[in-house]
C-alpha cells in the first residue's frame, strides 16, 4: 500500500521532537510501522519541517514492576531454607509500570485473569522490554537488585535478547548513599519530603487474590504500580542534585557549551569556590534548574602554579 507524502511528513515531524516509541504512540501505529515510514522518508528525501526547539535529551524511564508470590511445600511454618525441589509454581511478573521523565503519560500493563491463572507473563514481559529498549537511562527504587534482575531473568525465559544499552539510577542506593534516614523505603521518603505517597491497598492479601487470578485484585495492583511511578519520579528529583554518581547527561545533550551533568540545564552559575584534587583544581558552579553543582572540565591552575604542583608517593 502507498503512503501518501503527507503521512510520511507527519510521521517524520513527530519522530524529530519524541522518541521513537513516543512517536509510534502518537501516531497510534508499531514502531515498527514508524521504522518502515521512516526508511521511505529517507528515500524520497522527506525531512523535518519544523524541527524541535528544545536541546535533544536522553531517554530517561522511570519505572516499576510487581511481582508474584511463589507456591512451595514446607514442613512445617517458620525461617527456613525452600530448595528448588520444594517449589511447585514460581514466581512471575503481575504488572509493570513507567513514564518518560516529566512526560505526562503513564504507561503500564498488567496480566489477564486467564494469563494470572496460567502463571502466563509473556505478553506482558515483552511489552516492557520494548521500553527498556528505547531507554538511555532507567530510574527505579531498588532497581538494581530487584527490578533489573528480575526482568532479565523474564527475558532470558522468552529467548529474548538483552535491550540496548542503558544506565541505572537506583533511588535506594542513592539515599543510603547520600544520607542517614531512618528508612529509605519509598513510601517513608515520600512522607518525609511531603511527596505523592504509594497508592494504599489490603497488604499481603492483595497478592494472594492476584496469584488466584482474581480480577479486581489484578486491576488493584496495576492502580498500585502506577502510582509508584509517580511517586518515584518525585522523589528522584529530590534527590537527583545529590547524585555524586550520576550518569553525565553533557554526553546526551547536543550543543556547544557546558551543560548541568545531572539535568541538562544551560542555568549555571560559577562560583569563587575551586574543586582539588591531589594534583588539580577546577572552577565549580551551581546549576539553577536542578542545584548540582558540577566543575569545569580544564584545570583552572596557572601555567605558573602547574610546575609546583606534586603528590605524595604512594
Amino acid at each position: 500500500m502507498t503512503v501518501s507524502d503527507e503521512r510520511i511528513q507527519e510521521a517524520v515531524n513527530i519522530n524529530s521532537k519524541y522518541t521513537e516509541h513516543q512517536a509510534s504512540r502518537i501516531l497510534k501505529m508499531k514502531p515498527s510501522s514508524l521504522e518502515r515510514l521512516l526508511r521511505e522518508a529517507k528515500s524520497r528525501d522527506i525531512v523535518p519541517t519544523d524541527a524541535p526547539e528544545e536541546t535533544k535529551r536522553p531517554n530517561v524511564l522511570i519505572f516499576d514492576i510487581e511481582t508474584s508470590l511463589m507456591r512451595f511445600y514446607a514442613w512445617s511454618p517458620g525461617k527456613q531454607y525452600m530448595g528448588p525441589d520444594q517449589i511447585e509454581t514460581d514466581w512471575h511478573t503481575l504488572s509493570w509500570a513507567c513514564k518518560w521523565l516529566f512526560e505526562p503519560d503513564i504507561y503500564s500493563d498488567v496480566l489477564t485473569p486467564e494469563e494470572a491463572a496460567n502463571h502466563d507473563d509473556e505478553r506482558i514481559v515483552r511489552s516492557m522490554w520494548e521500553y527498556l529498549d528505547h531507554a538511555d537511562i532507567i530510574i527505579a527504587h531498588n532497581g538494581k537488585r530487584f527490578d533489573e534482575r528480575k526482568l532479565n531473568s523474564r527475558f532470558m525465559s522468552y529467548g529474548l535478547h538483552p535491550p540496548s544499552p542503558y544506565q541505572v539510577i537506583d533511588t535506594l542506593l542513592q539515599s543510603r548513599k547520600i544520607a542517614m534516614h531512618s528508612s529509605n523505603k519509598q513510601d517513608e521518603l515520600a512522607k518525609k519530603f511531603g511527596l505523592t505517597r504509594k497508592v494504599e491497598h489490603e497488604g499481603y492479601n492483595l497478592w494472594i487474590r492476584c496469584f488466584r487470578a482474581d480480577p479486581e485484585a489484578l486491576l488493584i495492583m496495576e492502580e498500585y504500580n502506577r502510582g509508584d511511578v509517580v511517586g518515584l519520579e518525585e522523589l528522584y528529583v529530590v534527590i537527583r542534585p545529590w547524585i555524586k554518581s550520576h550518569p553525565n547527561l553533557n554526553l546526551y545533550v547536543e550543543g556547544d557549551g557546558y551543560n548541568c551533568p545531572n539535568c541538562g540545564g544551560e542555568k549555571l552559575t560559577w562560583m569563587d569556590k575551586f574543586y582539588y584534587t591531589t594534583v588539580n583544581k577546577y572552577s565549580t558552579f551551581r546549576c539553577g534548574d536542578c542545584g548540582a553543582i558540577g566543575r569545569s572540565q580544564s584545570s583552572a591552575l596557572t601555567k605558573e602554579e602547574k610546575p609546583k604542583v606534586s603528590s605524595v608517593a604512594r
